[in-house]
């Protein structure tokens, strides 16, 4: 069973959302960036009306400042995993009937409940911009582009395509690929001096497979400021589109070099890895990941699950069989997850004859 069946689908470029929650010092003159970009605050001031909110968790620093009730008896550790697994959120909601959500940051660490949320009947997706997703219950009334295009109207010049570029990694997370693609083209032209700009373009041009294109756009970015985190994350995930895995771990590994405690970057990494056939690699990246879960207090149980296939297909049998038993007795394990690891088990042992 591949990596993407499991925990969360690696669903094409989506994933490099992650990119434009890094902050970067981009060099050249260059119009200042408007602080309501570097913020949550375009979507914070639309939750005037909410008492019960249900965030990500990179949202938790910029509520805390502006809007400290929203954050209150918010238990972390399980909004957390509610992201990850719908089950758990679902469970949270009916608890405590939660007026909206917000999801920010990178995307990958909520797009199982972003997943679930499509497909929901009782949430509608209200808000959108640079930094955020806002849902509400049904019968709110539902997103449409004209709001995008009001809220660009906010700016001018730079600080509008910084705003665009935003938003349109939003809009390739949720699907809304022509509605991202008119956002480019109207950034673009006001932001050919940016390089988040160019990332984003190339993020697009990744998304539908156009990987020469891709290429060009990062490289611009790159031509722009060779050190942009952001580019170098979105090349490296470009050349993994393109199956150019060897070339793609190249890049991963001088990221993870550079932000070595960065959880998006270390699971790209792992991905890489695996792919790569790199599998010490993969495995050290896992593991770092369960240790900054467990300092953090957050579900180890979804990387355990890899680490646990990542052993198993470098041919240690032993530490797999150790992984896969400890996410059988997780107390936040999914019927699904708990399946997957005892097949596992199962696998092993008539293939090894251990248990």
């Amino acid at each position: 069973m591949q990596k993407k069946t499991v925990l969360m689908a690696f669903e094409g470029l989506a994933l490099l959302t992650l990119v434009f929650g890094i902050v970067a010092v981009v060099r050249g003159h260059r119009q200042p960036e408007d602080p309501r970009l570097a913020h949550e605050q375009l979507g914070i001031a639309r939750l005037q009306d909410v008492h019960y909110l249900f965030f990500s968790p990179a949202s938790q620093a910029d509520l805390q400042a502006a809007r400290p009730d929203l954050v209150a008896g918010a238990n972390e550790r399980v909004f957390a995993q509610a992201v990850q697994m719908p089950s758990v959120f679902r469970a949270l909601d009916h608890q405590r009937q939660f007026d909206a959500l917000l999801l920010s940051g990178d995307s990958t660490t909520y797009q199982p409940l972003l997943h679930h949320l499509a497909g929901s009947k009782d949430f509608v997706l209200t808000w959108l911009d640079n930094a955020v997703l806002i849902f509400r219950r049904f019968g709110a009334r539902p997103w449409v582009e004209s709001d995008l295009t009001a809220a660009a109207a906010q700016f001018e010049g730079e600080n509008r395509a910084r705003f665009l570029a935003g938003a349109a990694t939003r809009l390739i997370a949720i699907g809304q690929l022509q509605i991202a693609g008119r956002a480019l083209d109207e950034a673009q032209p006001l932001g050919r001096n940016l390089p988040e700009v160019w990332t984003a373009l190339a993020l697009y041009d990744g998304e539908i497979a156009h990987w020469s294109d891709a290429l060009d756009s990062v490289n611009r970015a790159l031509a722009l400021q060779d050190d942009f985190t952001p580019a170098m994350t979105t090349k490296a995930q470009i050349l993994f589109g393109a199956r150019r895995f060897d070339e793609a771990l190249a890049i991963s590994d001088q990221v993870v070099e550079e932000h070595p405690d960065d959880p998006s970057m270390l699971f790209l990494h792992a991905t890489i890895s695996h792919e790569a056939h790199a599998y010490e690699r993969e495995i050290a990246a896992l593991k770092h990941l369960i240790e900054l879960a467990e300092a953090q207090g957050q579900s180890t149980t979804g990387y355990r699950i890899y680490l646990g296939q990542a052993y198993a297909d470098s041919g240690d049998a032993m530490p797999s069989l150790i992984e896969f038993k400890k996410v059988i007795q997780s107390p936040d394990v999914s019927p699904e997850q708990r399946k997957f690891a005892q097949d596992s088990i199962d696998k092993i042992g008539q293939r090894t004859g251990k248990e």
